[in-house]
């Protein structure tokens, strides 16, 4: 028996029915490609465990086959990030999609990396709990958007998917399970990653190159019983960051994002087309909860307040009045209106890609303007300056994304895409903006520029963690 058929043999046996795995070109090319401008890279193998236990034994068939393995959960990402580089074995974890408790008292929730953020709102939606659903497609992955630094709707007031990890259970790269904050110590304690060290840290970030997190806990914070969405303007970002730094050091907003005229269209235009004369170039929203209707009251009016301040100082940022059907989406995540990428391409073709960056907002001008010439003056043809900003607990940082459509059947167009997209990457690192959930190509750049030291880290807990360097190999582009 070659070695193929004897790979398929034993992952037959380790999920005990041969429906859960393929070897099948036609099965394994739809794991190949995400919608980015990534190439498409075949794996040899896709398997769908459903336990622990069978996870386990496929990390440790890898290891004596020296396989390379990637964990890949609903695959809505768009940066390549399960794409298999060297081939291998796709781990399909959506069978796991157990949501195993629900604490609201101490307010964490302990799920499976198949629980979608459709499944968990509904659940939590019952007792009245919530969690920071992204604008992205209902049917993503809870855990995977936790451990890759994800954004969402409380990411205002409580900071990133990332920050509200409150234990884990993985599968390091050799098989065995660990579990680390609360957790470790005792089995059914899942409500802190502290004051323990920052194991967690190994396994946030890493774009499943340091193992497979099974299990996740998660804080869920109760809906409150009043909301508001303030929603504004302005002439260009100069003014709209101005207004936003200036408002968030309140911490009154759940949620305090910004998106240019061409965002705002839904789909993109693409190619390139001219904001209509007149029309703001930036427009935004702010989600204001309160558990008394005087709280709340006192929210908007500090919003009204700040806003009043500005104008009076000659800021163009102003109040906009927005159909109240238009709001829905900033409440009632995860959005079937706003989450689904697919929405943003249409018009381009069924490819989008982004530089997705961390960035302070203090420099977001400055990168803006850059991006806009790049996409608007140097590229054949011009492309969109669909730009998001997105404030993060106050004023330290926050989010600055370009959405980029682009045709997936006209490859001289994905190249022109692809080319502008790493372009802006460059203006965005030289301005201090770190990318997030990097695909190849940007891990490069970043590589490129990165202290000697810290690429040299990263090489040796790769090393100690992956001896034989099978987790989603080649993806941070150190091993």
């Amino acid at each position: 028996m070659d070695k193929k058929d004897r790979v398929y043999k034993v992952l037959t046996q380790i999920v005990g029915d041969e429906k859960w795995v393929s070897n099948s070109p036609v099965d394994c090319w739809c794991y190949s490609y995400d919608m980015s401008f990534v190439r498409p890279k075949m794996p040899q193998y896709v398997v769908l465990p459903e336990t622990v236990e069978e996870v386990q034994a496929i990390v440790r068939l890898a290891n004596a086959e020296k396989l390379p393995i990637v964990p890949f959960t609903a695959g809505t990402n768009i940066g390549g990030l399960c794409i298999p580089e060297q081939g291998g074995i796709v781990v399909d974890l959506k069978r796991m999609d157990k949501i195993i408790k629900i604490d609201t008292e101490s307010r964490y929730a302990i799920i499976e990396p198949g629980v979608s953020h459709a499944a968990l709102a509904q659940e939590l939606y019952k007792v009245k709990a919530r969690f920071g659903w992204p604008v992205g497609p209902p049917s993503a992955s809870v855990l995977a958007a936790a451990i890759n630094h994800g954004i969402g709707g409380i990411t205002g007031r409580y900071g990133l998917n990332s920050q509200q990890i409150t234990s884990m259970e993985v599968i390091l790269p050799t098989g065995e399970t660990a579990r680390v904050g609360s957790c470790a110590i005792r089995p059914d304690a899942w409500h802190s990653v502290f004051p323990l060290p920052r194991l967690d840290g190994l396994f946030q970030g890493w774009l499943g190159t340091t193992g497979i997190v099974t299990k996740l806990g998660i804080f869920i914070p109760p809906v409150p019983d009043y909301v508001h969405i303030g929603t504004f303007s302005a002439k260009d970002l100069t003014d709209m960051e101005k207004f936003m730094r200036n408002f968030s050091k309140y911490e009154y907003a759940d949620d305090l994002t910004a998106i240019s005229w061409w965002l705002s269209q839904v789909p993109i235009p693409y190619p390139f087309v001219e904001k209509p004369k007149g029309a703001p170039e930036w427009n935004g929203y702010c989600v204001l909860y309160g558990f008394t209707e005087k709280e709340l009251e006192n929210k908007v009016d500090t919003f009204n307040k700040v806003i009043a301040s500005e104008r009076k100082a000659g800021s163009s940022i102003d109040a906009t009045d927005v159909p109240e059907e238009s709001k829905k989406g900033r409440t009632q995540l995860p959005s079937q209106i706003v989450g689904s990428t697919k929405n943003y391409c249409k018009q381009g073709g069924g490819g989008i890609s982004w530089p997705g960056t961390f960035t302070p907002s203090n420099k977001w001008t400055e990168v803006w303007e850059q991006w806009k010439d790049i996409y608007m003056n140097k590229l054949s043809p011009a492309l969109s300056p669909a730009v998001r900003v997105t404030m993060y607990r106050g004023t330290h940082y926050g989010m600055l994304r370009l959405m980029t459509p682009f045709p997936r059947d006209r490859p001289a167009e994905e190249a022109n895409a692809a080319n502008g997209i790493v372009e802006c990457l460059k203006v965005l690192l030289d301005a201090g903006g770190i990318p997030y959930k990097p695909p190849v190509a940007y891990q490069r750049e970043i590589n490129q520029r990165a202290d000697p030291g810290y690429v040299d880290l990263i090489q040796k807990v790769k090393d100690m963690l992956d001896p034989n360097h099978i987790m989603n190999p080649g993806k941070y582009q150190v091993r």
